[in-house]
């Protein structure tokens, strides 16, 4: 594969992994929203739908791009001749038929968004968009190492489920970060309070990932190389070690956010009298900070997933 193939095939698997991400801890905070009766909590509701709009059309283009820098790299053909050989890697090749499954996630999980504007917490609507975004990531884990045996297999589980929990971890981060605790909740109790509920579900949701997130790296890591030794002296054992130093930097700040910096959140939130601003600040400065690093962990993730494991030679 030639560098700068390679180089664009990495960049937009990046952009919709990232976009996927945001798609999945959107979802989650209008779960955890949707249920609450401020004017902060139904004011985030229009701002997260936006959010995911943006996030589905960027998607689905780049997921088109995905394809046509695949279908040049099986051709072998410049990026601009490749779209002949398009229709041979959908109908003739079992990454097409991944591919028109992803698709087919992903434009049903954009009309459950996109018809309904206010059916974004729990419903059949809500529920239909989170089954199409697991069988869009699905379709991704499929086409990936671990789907070298089977469709159907232990390590497409595995794979599968890694990728649900690192696009919730990373999503919610992103989208806690930039868009609901970017500001402060207006003035009020009720207000407060469902900040405060909210930060509460997106700690225990976030920790929850985390773990599994761990046990589920492990056991990849271990399908990957094949052996301890093998960590060391190929390209994807360092990656592997890379992508794994900048998650623990992350799962570091996180813990410090959840016991350090989160009791006085609360404490602050459910204070009354409200004693001002800037109760939030701090906890959503760590929180972009952490993103920050939880990109480059999608980063990782790209060229790990492009680097031949141990084991596959």
């Amino acid at each position: 594969m030639e560098p700068d193939l390679a180089l664009a095939q990495r960049v937009a698997i990046v952009v919709l992994n990232l976009s996927v991400a945001i798609l999945v801890g959107a979802g989650a905070a209008t779960l955890w929203l949707r249920s609450a009766s401020s004017p902060w909590a139904a004011g985030m509701l229009p701002r997260l739908r936006k959010a995911m709009l943006a996030c589905f059309a960027l998607a689905m283009v780049t997921y088109v791009a995905v394809l046509w820098l695949e279908a040049a790299s099986m051709a072998e053909v410049p990026v601009a001749e490749a779209f002949p050989a398009l229709q041979s890697v959908i109908t003739a090749t079992h990454y097409g038929y991944a591919w028109m499954l992803g698709a087919a996630a992903l434009i049903v999980a954009w009309v459950a968004t996109a018809l309904r504007p206010g059916a974004l917490g729990p419903g059949p609507g809500s529920m239909l968009r989170l089954a199409a975004l697991g069988l869009f990531l699905y379709s991704r884990s499929i086409v990936s190492h671990a789907g070298a045996a089977g469709d159907f297999t232990w390590a497409v589980a595995v794979d599968w489920v890694h990728l649900v929990l690192i696009s919730l971890w990373v999503g919610e981060v992103i989208v806690a970060g930039l868009i609901t605790l970017r500001s402060e909740p207006a003035a009020g109790q009720e207000n407060r309070v469902d900040c405060a509920r909210y930060v509460e579900a997106l700690s225990t949701s976030a920790t929850i990932a985390l773990v599994g997130i761990f046990v589920t790296g492990v056991l990849s890591a271990w399908r990957g190389l094949g052996s301890p030794d093998q960590v060391f002296g190929n390209p994807y054992g360092s990656m592997l070690l890379i992508k794994v130093g900048l998650v623990l930097c992350a799962a570091a700040l996180g813990g410090m956010n959840r016991f350090i910096v989160m009791p006085a959140l609360l404490a602050q939130l459910r204070r009354t009298p409200f004693p001002g601003r800037g109760s939030t600040h701090k906890f959503a400065l760590v929180l972009q900070v952490e993103a920050v690093i939880l990109l480059a962990v999608i980063v990782a993730a790209a060229i790990l997933s492009s680097t031949p494991p141990p084991t596959a030679s």
